[in-house]
């Protein structure tokens, strides 16, 4: 190759590694804005989600929106407490979630803003909703949502506070803006928290609580794998299920399809919880639970 030829490809490559080093390092945390996660009863027939979303925009065009769940059993704010922290669970420090479950909109409840130990936010009602996410992820600070500033233009209505109030303030938060001059701080001894039932075993029987039912029809219980009240149920063996005056049975096993299929099951699912199900069938439908439904298990 003629020596003039090869200095010129050289110099070529030189001049490239020069544009690049020139270019500012940036990392992709530094780049990339925060996800904002939706979590509401609102369905997806109606526009709400859509309208929500549209003032999230409005306010952060770039933002990162992410849709969780949208079908919460309507104004459960028990079954949302739950939902909600299996939900958040995976995300990292630094997620933002408008998290609405809201029967009493428009009341005397405040809007507010909770950062959790773990660096999440979650913008939503005071209403019990962030009861598990902060026994889990433990408690930071909180803010009444008090500033109009960072609300949707105009005055906010009566009754779609995840529109005028929660969205914008989630957008603000992910532009950049200080939580701590979001609202006015309140303590956590003053956050409105569920009475969350506890399991209970007396006169060898097993009482729990349904929080959920997915949408197989798996019946999700209180219960934990890592309990000493779960131990009583030993893997193999039959459990009596006693719901009101109903009786049903089923034994503990590792997968749906150690028993036959449409035969009741009782198992430990992916979040360590005792679900009572059915292979390849609806459990929820042949027990007729919904979530806040009192089971009696006889091991």
């Amino acid at each position: 190759m003629p020596t003039s030829r090869l200095l010129g490809r050289i110099g070529f490559a030189v001049l490239v590694l020069a544009m690049i080093a020139s270019f500012p390092a940036t990392s992709p945390a530094a780049t990339v804005p925060p996800t904002i996660g939706l979590f509401t009863d609102f369905g997806w027939d109606d526009p709400y989600v859509a309208q929500m979303k549209g003032a999230i925009v409005t306010i952060a065009p770039t933002a990162r929106i992410m849709d969780l769940i949208h079908s919460v059993s309507p104004f459960n704010v028990a079954e949302g407490s739950y939902l909600l922290d299996q939900s958040a669970e995976e995300f990292p420090a630094g997620t933002i979630f408008v998290a609405i479950v809201d029967p009493e909109v428009g009341t005397e409840r405040e809007p507010i803003l909770v950062e959790t130990a773990k660096g999440k936010f979650y913008v939503g009602p005071d209403n019990g909703l962030f009861t598990q996410v902060l026994d889990r992820e433990g408690f930071s600070g909180a803010w009444k949502l008090d500033k109009p500033e960072f609300f949707r233009g105009g005055s906010p209505s009566h009754t779609f506070h995840g529109r005028d109030i929660f969205g914008p303030v989630a957008a603000h938060l992910a532009a950049g803006a200080d939580p701590e001059k979001m609202g006015t701080p309140v303590p956590e001894k003053s956050l409105t928290l569920l009475n969350v039932r506890e399991p209970s075993f007396s006169g060898g029987t097993i009482s729990a609580e349904v929080l959920h039912v997915d949408h197989y029809g798996n019946v999700i219980i209180n219960l934990h794998s890592n309990t000493d009240i779960s131990s009583k149920l030993k893997e193999g063996n039959l459990v009596k299920i006693s719901i009101g005056r109903d009786s049903f049975s089923g034994p503990l096993v590792k997968t749906y399809s150690d028993v036959g299929k449409e035969r009741l099951l009782l198992l430990y699912g992916g979040s360590g919880l005792l679900e009572i199900s059915m292979n390849q069938g609806s459990a929820a439908k042949k027990l007729k639970v919904e979530p806040g439904t009192v089971i009696f298990l006889k091991p």
